[in-house]
Order: C-alpha cells, then structure tokens, then sequence
C-alpha cells in the first residue's frame, strides 16, 4: 500500500513518484515516508544526462505537487533493491529519517538573510529549497517568521505569504518584490538605513533594476 496520511492529508506516495519520473535525468523513482516525512530514492539516467541536482527536483515538484506532498530529501542509487519476484523491495530502501544531503546554498544576501531566520527558528540545516513547514514550523512559528522577515527587511508581508510561498527561496523573491516596490519612494537617506541593514550594494542594485524596468 503507497498510501500513507502526512500532516492529516492522504498522500499516494506513487503520485509523487510519477512526477519526479518526469525530469529528463530520472530514469525511475519511488516515494517512501516514515514519521511524517517523504523522501524519494531515484536512479539517474546515465550518461550524458547524469545526475539531477536537489534544487531542479524540488522546483518540477513543486510546480506539480502540494506543499504537503513535497519531500523533505532526493537519494540518487546506481539500482533499485528488488525482491526475489522482480519488484521494488521497498523495506531494502534508505527511509526519509535516513536520507542525508547538503542543503542548497542560498543564492544573494536577501536568501542568506532569509534563510538564517529559518534557521534560527527551526534548528535545522536550511537551504535555498527548505520548506518552512516540510522543516517542523507550524503556525505559531509562521507567525514569528512574518515578524522576523518583517524586521530584518522593513517590509509588509502578510502571514499568507508564507503558506503561498513557504520555501527560503519563495520567501526570500517575495521579500525583493517587495522592496523593489518600495525602494523608488525612499529619500537618500532612507536608502542608505536601508543599505546599513541588509547590504549596500544589494539594495543599490534593487533600485537601480527598477528604473530600469520603468524605462523599458
């Protein structure tokens, strides 16, 4: 039975099998979970496609698939275990708890940023692809993340934001969305508290990319 319950939704874990399939360097996949968590193991297609990174796997199935649904890990395996009968031997398979990667580096100072505040209120390793509530935040904590990002950025983001777009990377771009409408109604000297608090260069760069889309 691939059929399991996670965070109160029935899950076919095959489903998410099926998409992960759906990459051009994935030659087969199955889903497994335990204690709440999924993870896929997979075998890459050989060469010249090779391996698959963590970062492309998640984005496919996060177009595809709901937050509840997304895995928490990605394990490449030269084969698939298989039982006497040919078939998958799922008990033979590297389970979610014990499935291990790096997580994937941050991209720019706002994800950094970001990414450290999840960090901070989840205790965990975070990574650009960390979903807040695939991590063990709930609620309450969402609420402590709006605050935090808040905060560190002088943006208005509504609890919501977090639930639509609950990964550092979904968070961290709505946060630069935000701030790039705002930046053009900030004084010089406002700019420059701006600059102090999350970088310079960066917010430098924020402005000037808008005015240039206001130009084109």
């Amino acid at each position: 039975d691939t059929q399991v319950k996670i965070r109160g939704y029935r899950v076919e874990l095959a489903e998410i099998a099926a998409v992960v399939t759906e990459h051009p360097q994935v030659r087969q996949a199955v889903a497994t979970a335990e204690n709440g968590r999924i993870g896929v193991c997979f075998v890459p297609d050989g060469p010249p496609h090779g391996a698959p990174d963590a970062r492309s796997l998640h984005a496919l199935c996060a177009e595809r698939l709901p937050e509840y649904m997304l895995p928490a890990s990605f394990t490449a395996l030269d084969a698939m275990p298989l039982t006497a009968n040919g078939k998958v031997d799922r008990a033979a398979l590297p389970g979610p708890a014990a499935q291990t990667r790096e997580p994937v580096a941050p991209d720019g100072i706002v994800e950094e940023r970001v990414a450290e505040i999840f960090a901070e209120l989840l205790t965990v390793p975070v990574g650009a692809d960390t979903g807040f509530f695939r991590a063990g935040g709930n609620s309450i904590l969402a609420i402590r993340l709006v605050a935090a990002l808040q905060d560190a950025f002088d943006v208005d983001l509504p609890i919501r934001a977090v639930f639509e777009g609950p990964t550092v990377a979904e968070l961290a771009a709505l946060v630069e969305k935000s701030v790039r409408a705002e930046l053009d109604e900030l004084s010089d000297a406002e700019l420059d508290a701006y600059g102090n608090a999350v970088g310079k260069e960066d917010s430098d760069g924020l402005r000037h990319d808008e005015r240039a889309e206001a130009a084109s």
